[in-house]
């Protein structure tokens, strides 16, 4: 990046305030230049003299005034490229919402004319308000970029989506906003399955399993930042997929394959990542099956979503392998068995793999082709993915 590219940094009273400091100093190890604003209650969490040792530059308080520049909030305005407020409390939204200028960072993002991104911050009930969401929808018709919030473990011991983003996954997308690199994907039409799925035994039970839905969610992400047309199809569960994917929410097998097919037309690429479960009951009781009823459990083969496409549509088809053991050579018997282009394989047990926020995989295709990628969290995981399908997939 340019080193002449000026980023300031704002900095609003939350928990995280923590995290900016890193941030901080991603930008100033990668040459961008940096100054920071903080809010009178962002100095409750955290010191401006950290910034002043991370940036090498005077910070901005709430209340700063310079007698040589009377007009500071302007000069700072025209400073920067790019404005990031991380964290971004639901005070701090509702403020620019309404062009509130009571401090520093406030005046000076009110006279700002270029690209302002927040990186919300705040508990899961505070974030689902209807206030603080219909605040987030109409800053973002307004131009605004949001970076976050993830779904996860809170300060307060609650989790739920209202989490801020991590100082590297900030950092990257601020990479990725002012620079604008080849899109891999563009135009492409993708379709993604995630998730488990749930096949009813009676109203109440039912066969599924640990599948967490992040790999697959991930790797939506990550065809999505570069420039595909995604369709998420996805089963049970809590991972969120980027809010402007197309999302099909789905419980059974049948139902995730009809979603497929019912959007397959004109779709290039269908990445099979769901944990389909693999049988279904034969007989599906209409009642609540009474715990001192005798019960013989007879199940069925459930349908086959990644063989059906790739032998019904003329479609680049990539599938997933959760093995336990002989991970190459099932992984080869199932791309061959099913006709598709690429078996991503990957080693499962009760720690690792599924419903675990790390995983390694394994890409087999042709004749012998193989490529490992080596353990990493799933997001750093999808994005490694999507580029190794592009230099297969071209």
């Amino acid at each position: 990046m340019n080193k002449k590219t000026k980023v300031l940094l704002g900095i609003t009273g939350g928990i995280a305030a923590y995290k900016s400091a890193e941030i901080a100093r991603l930008l100033v190890k990668s040459d961008y230049l940096v100054k920071v604003i903080m809010t009178r209650t962002a100095e409750d969490f955290i010191t401006p003299l950290t910034f002043e040792a991370l940036t090498n530059e005077k910070v901005f308080l709430y209340n700063s005034v310079d007698k040589n520049k009377p007009m500071l909030h302007i000069d700072i305005a025209k400073w920067a490229d790019i404005i990031l407020v991380a964290p971004t409390t639901a005070e701090f939204m509702s403020k620019i919402l309404h062009g509130r200028a009571d401090d520093m960072l406030s005046t000076v993002c009110l006279a700002f004319n270029k690209k302002i991104a927040l990186a919300p911050s705040m508990n899961k009930n505070m974030w689902a308000n209807k206030a603080t969401q219909d605040n987030y929808k109409i800053l973002k018709k307004r131009g605004i970029i949001f970076l976050g919030p993830e779904y996860g473990s809170q300060a307060c011991g609650d989790v739920g989506s209202g989490r801020m983003k991590e100082p590297e996954d900030i950092f990257n997308d601020l990479e990725k906003l002012m620079h604008k690199p080849k899109k891999f994907f563009k135009n492409k039409k993708i379709i993604i399955t995630a998730g488990p799925t749930i096949e009813l035994i009676d109203p109440v039970r039912y066969l599924s399993n640990r599948s967490s839905g992040m790999m697959g969610c991930e790797i939506a992400n990550a065809f999505y930042d570069q420039g595909a047309n995604v369709v998420l199809v996805k089963g049970p569960c809590k991972y969120m997929q980027n809010e402007n994917i197309f999302c099909i929410n789905i419980k059974s097998g049948e139902e995730m394959l009809n979603a497929v097919e019912n959007n397959i037309k004109g779709c290039d690429i269908f990445v099979s990542v769901a944990a389909v479960s693999d049988f279904t009951a034969r007989d599906r009781a209409d009642k609540k099956i009474k715990s001192n009823d005798k019960l013989t459990l007879e199940l069925k083969k459930n349908v086959d979503i990644l063989k059906t496409i790739a032998k019904n549509y003329k479609v680049f088809t990539i599938g997933f392998a959760a093995e336990t053991n002989d991970l190459k050579s099932n992984a080869i018997k199932k791309l061959k068995n099913k006709g598709i282009s690429i078996i991503a394989a990957n080693k499962v047990s009760l720690s690792e793999g599924i419903d675990n926020e790390n995983n390694s995989i394994t890409l087999y295709w042709g004749e012998g082709l193989e490529k490992t990628l080596e353990l990493k969290n799933k997001k750093d995981l999808a994005l490694e993915f999507v580029e190794e399908i592009s230099k297969i997939y071209n």
